[in-house]
């Protein structure tokens, strides 16, 4: 009996012993990247806001450019990652991208350009992750805030957030778990967005470029009494894959009385003539007027009327836009006066003659 009870306890030792050592899985790191230390400067911050429209989903273009160095020699590579906190009815929503690999020595410049929601209120340059409890949060080096200049929609100033800052310590709701770290400049689609912005299909023309076939003749017109205001326009890169740039304005026109109407359009200015389009339809409500804008258009006019002078036709402008590119993928609609000489150029019809059999409809929108 005692043999047997011996027999039994050193079994039960044996198979304990057996089941503290078998070897377990490794955890997997809460930030599976290089964790060296390293410092960063932000060079300058950039960003466009698309305005909510009838046309589009708005957003935000946010390019951030900077460097950083290892905070000593021989503290290894660094990843950093952009981190950015959306504030959507009152919560704090942030998110962490994809991060990106920076050297072991010396200055490794990066450039991180997305197109994100526009309720963006801060992005920060985060260098890891740490981890309280299920939370998790962003370990960041410098954050910033947009802070947009009445109602431009281009945004250059970006004025510090301090890291201690309750909407910069919040706890993330996306981060890196893994996917490959990319270099450090990323010029398309860089950041955490419901967003795409690579071309998609087959390169095509805006409807203002000039076509080979025949058009509609242009006519002489004096400008009806009318009113008009344009409250906002916009001039940025095209969801599309065309040889142009999307232009926006929201207008508030109509007749001074209600026996008549006004005609207007908006006629492109390229460098020696200007390219006219229908006019608008004003039935429109809100009236906004959109369209892809060729790339050679260096200036744009809402035209009233249309006269003759020594055997050339020019427009009667009420107010006109000069377009800037202050880098090549941001554009910018400046006012200029009515007389100035880049739109007063001789005007050339691109109005298509219609297919009596295929009727053109009416364009509601179009700019």
């Amino acid at each position: 009996m005692i043999k047997r009870l011996l027999a039994a306890v050193l079994t039960a030792l044996t198979l304990s012993s057996v089941a503290v050592t078998t070897p377990v899985a490794a955890a997997t790191p809460l930030w599976p990247y290089p964790q060296g230390c390293a410092t960063v400067t932000l060079d300058s911050a950039r960003g466009v806001y698309r305005p909510d429209s009838v046309f589009w989903q708005p957003w935000f273009d946010a390019t951030l450019r900077g460097r950083s160095r290892p905070c000593r020699a021989g503290s290894g590579a660094a990843a950093l990652a952009i981190t950015q906190y959306h504030v959507r009815d009152g919560v704090t929503v942030a998110s962490m991208s994809t991060p990106w690999l920076a050297s072991s020595s010396g200055t490794t410049a990066f450039s991180r350009f997305g197109r994100i929601e526009p309720d963006v209120a801060a992005l920060c340059v985060s260098t890891g992750l740490t981890q309280q409890g299920a939370e998790v949060r962003a370990r960041n080096a410098v954050c910033v805030r947009p802070q947009r200049s009445g109602d431009d929609h281009l945004v250059t100033s970006f004025p510090s957030v301090p890291l201690t800052d309750a909407l910069v310590t919040a706890p993330l709701s996306t981060y890196p778990t893994g996917a490959p770290a990319t270099g450090p400049t990323c010029t398309s689609d860089c950041l955490v967005s419901p967003f795409i912005t690579r071309p998609r299909g087959e390169r095509t023309n805006t409807w203002d470029t000039p076509i080979s076939g025949p058009t509609m003749p242009l006519y002489p017109y004096e400008p009806d009494c009318h009113f008009l205001s344009v409250s906002d326009t916009f001039a940025g890169p095209s969801d599309l894959n065309v040889n142009g740039f999307d232009v926006w304005m929201a207008v508030d026109a109509g007749s001074c009385d209600e026996y008549s109407q006004p005609y207007l359009r908006v006629v492109r200015y390229w460098p020696d003539r200007g390219i006219v389009m229908p006019v608008w339809d004003m039935a429109q409500n809100p009236l906004e007027k959109a369209a892809q804008v060729n790339e050679n258009t260096v200036a744009l006019c809402v035209t009233s009327g249309i006269r003759e002078r020594a055997g050339a036709l020019y427009g009667v402008h009420d107010e006109c836009w000069r377009v800037t590119k202050p880098q090549p993928d941001r554009y910018r609609l400046v006012p200029i006066s009515p007389t100035d000489p880049r739109v007063s150029k001789p005007l050339v019809s691109n109005i298509p003659v219609p297919d009596p059999d295929e009727p053109p409809g009416v364009c509601a929108s179009c700019l």
